[in-house]
């Protein structure tokens, strides 16, 4: 299916009225303003810009910039949920999920509550790390004791 969501937010692009995009102005703006204003949107209004560009003007400098801007989100659903159930789910995901949230917020979205919470999650050791073989071991056999 995202194949298909993907093909019907290109289609809204293209048949959106101005005053229905994400940046405001649009038409008003120069390729070097309109790359300017593509940091920061979602996926979904890349595309939706992406379409509008293609239907109307065409300008070959600012769907390279959309082009650069489009990713993968680091998991399904990343785009629409809240920062702070983001921040959370960062606990749940392995190290190399963490850097690719954190690859995608450098690059693309750039709200520093995630980028700071991704790196926290990646620069926490965890606990196991701390001990010794005579710690595991010697938890291992009072585990198993009466």
């Amino acid at each position: 299916m995202p194949a298909a969501t993907r093909v019907v937010e290109k289609v809204q692009g293209a048949m959106a009225r101005e005053e229905a995009l994400p940046v405001r102005g649009y038409s008003r703006f120069g390729v070097a303003e309109i790359q300017q204003c593509l940091r920061g949107l979602s996926q979904r209004e890349l595309m939706v810009i992406e379409g509008y560009e293609r239907a109307q003007a065409g300008r070959r400098g600012v769907l390279n910039a959309i082009g650069q801007f489009r990713q993968a989100e680091p998991w399904g659903g990343y785009e629409a949920m809240d920062p702070e159930r983001i921040k959370r789910h960062l606990h749940d995901v392995s190290d190399d999920v963490v850097r690719q949230v954190l690859e995608y917020e450098r690059r693309h979205r750039q709200r520093g509550t995630l980028i700071n919470a991704a790196k926290a999650v990646l620069q926490r050791t965890p606990e196991a790390t701390h001990w010794t073989e005579a710690d595991v071991l010697g938890a291992v056999t009072r585990d198993e004791e009466p």
